[in-house]
């Protein structure tokens, strides 16, 4: 029998990592906290839509209310929709099971926790929770539990059998991922395989490395109906190869929204990835602009637009090791990356706590430093603003923090003693009320002043020029804001010029003018290339 020939997975192929049919953001993967968000926010927009189909029709036909938590149902019937609706409810049983217990087990604490010992408490706990908590009372005898997190992915809700990769080769408009599930539809092939398949794994790596297509197909399992349209995934075509930055150079990329890759000589390092593809209609850079060796990731915080699966899944065999912050120990509100990635199927995380640092390579280092702001004051612990060292170059990733408190920085040792190359900061002032995002976990009812009050938001011009300052940056760099159309489902931003962000972009670059230093609005294919230093030349 004659080989068959071998194919490359197309650079404009898109692979949306799903979970019920819901993008797998990372809030959602998790099973404690996905199981409150399935069960009080996903759950609730279907149910909305099939009470009033007119509404959600009306509001997504408006392109300024993109974003708000109406279905889109992209051509399924309603009877579709109602159908989607009751297969969630019965795939994710255990899930909802689990919402309920939370429920239960905090009705539990507050009723019988009362400052006496929890031992009698134990065999209250509701079965999907029991083994898999801790109960616990805080110094001001407030009772509360954690979670032991790794026993919550070998649950039954952790749910591997939702797990799915919708692909397709057309960039069609899609809905905003938080809102609206993906329903099946003619120009996608959706493969039913868990994340930690390495049959993932074989398939990304074909982007570099040719496959041979039938034989894959069959060890994915694709019914004969589906091989044409997965072979469509894959062409004769080679990569172009990537070509590193010359000797003694220090080279910056900027990708889009916080993602930026920072290269010197064979080593590489890539901030909070969420990379775009090939062949949408916009100029920019995309996974076919990354290195086959990719040595380390570096995740800033748990946020879905920082924390992409569906850029990780991709390049699980291309990288090094994944540096995540260190969790706080089983919060509700705030999960451990670790230990969601190695469930996920990826082998080498490694967290980071505050101060620390770990080298990549020589002359190549990731320390961790202090993250404070855009968690609408929350004890969140899974966040960190990572400083690279590269070549003698210093760059300061301060993605989303507002820097409410400017002596935290003074008090790092030697942090401002050398000035930094680059400070890369977002200036997301505005920002979503605290419920936007962490609603379905919080327990009880938030005031609407309260919860307007407390925002997703980072920092303004003024804060980012104090800190420019404080830090001694040579160049500041202001994340793109609604410039990048190809992420709109994820963020959910279009450009305004009148938009708060991008009028503080403008005043922040008026700032910084005044003391000689250039602030820049990033935006589409941003690159630098710094010589690089010595000690003594810094």
């Amino acid at each position: 029998m004659p080989a068959h020939q071998k194919l490359y997975l197309r650079p404009s192929v898109v692979a949306q990592p799903l979970l019920h049919r819901w993008y797998a953001w990372p809030y959602l993967l998790a099973p404690h906290t996905g199981a409150l968000n399935l069960r009080d926010r996903l759950l609730p927009i279907l149910d909305s839509y099939l009470k009033a189909p007119h509404i959600h029709e009306s509001v997504i036909a408006d392109p300024h209310r993109y974003g708000a938590p109406f279905l889109d149902p992209q051509g399924a019937s309603l009877d579709e929709v109602r159908a989607a609706r009751e297969l969630m409810a019965k795939n994710a049983e255990a899930r909802l099971r689990l919402a309920d217990d939370v429920d239960q087990l905090r009705a539990l604490l507050r009723e019988k926790a009362v400052g006496g010992p929890m031992e009698p408490l134990y065999p209250q706990v509701p079965d999907s929770l029991r083994g898999r908590v801790e109960l616990v009372y805080d110094t001001a005898h407030r009772p509360g539990f954690r979670f032991f997190e790794s026993l919550m992915y070998s649950s039954p809700a952790f749910e591997r059998h939702g797990q799915c990769v919708s692909l397709s080769v057309t960039q069609s408009p899609q809905p905003f991922v938080y809102s609206s599930p993906v329903f099946p539809r003619a120009d996608r092939l959706d493969i039913d395989v868990p994340f930690d398949s390495p049959l993932w794994d074989e398939l990304f790596a074909a982007r570099l490395s040719p496959v041979d297509v039938p034989d894959l197909a069959e060890r994915f399992g694709i019914a004969d109906a589906d091989l044409p349209a997965f072979t469509a995934l894959f062409h004769a075509t080679p990569p172009t190869p990537h070509t590193p930055p010359p000797p003694g150079d220090v080279r910056v990329r900027y990708f889009n929204h916080a993602t930026v890759l920072i290269e010197t000589g064979p080593t590489s390092v890539l901030l909070d990835p969420l990379i775009g593809y090939a062949d949408d209609g916009h100029e920019h850079f995309t996974i076919e602009d990354l290195p086959a060796r990719i040595d380390a990731v570096v995740i800033s915080h748990f946020h879905s637009d920082h924390f992409s699966l569906e850029t990780l899944l991709q390049l699980r065999t291309r990288v090094g090791t994944i540096f995540v912050p260190r969790a706080s120990g089983g919060s509700l509100p705030d999960p451990s990356l670790k230990t969601m990635l190695q469930a996920l199927g990826f082998p080498r995380v490694q967290e980071l706590s505050e101060l620390e640092t770990h080298r990549v390579a020589d002359q190549v280092e990731v320390t961790a430093l202090p993250f404070v702001g855009e968690h609408a004051d929350l004890d969140i612990r899974t966040k960190v603003v990572p400083l690279v060292r590269a070549g003698g170059r210093r760059f300061l990733f301060a993605t989303d923090i507002t820097p409410l408190e400017p002596a935290l920085y003074d008090n790092i040792p030697g942090l401002a003693e050398t000035p930094l190359d680059a400070l890369y900061i977002g200036l997301e002032c505005v920002g979503a009320p605290l419920g936007w995002l962490y609603g379905p976990l919080l327990e009880g009812k938030l005031s609407r002043e309260h919860n307007a009050g407390r925002r997703l938001k980072g920092s303004d011009a003024a804060q980012a020029d104090q800190l420019a300052k404080q830090l001694n940056a040579r160049h500041v760099y202001a994340y793109a804001m609604g410039l990048e159309p190809w992420l709109k489902h994820l963020t959910g931003s279009d450009y305004d010029p009148e938009a708060e962000p991008v009028k503080q972009a403008a005043v922040l670059s008026e700032l910084t003018a005044e003391r000689g230093v250039t602030a820049e609005l990033l935006r589409d294919r941003g690159e630098r290339t710094w010589p690089a230093v010595g000690p003594t030349e810094q």
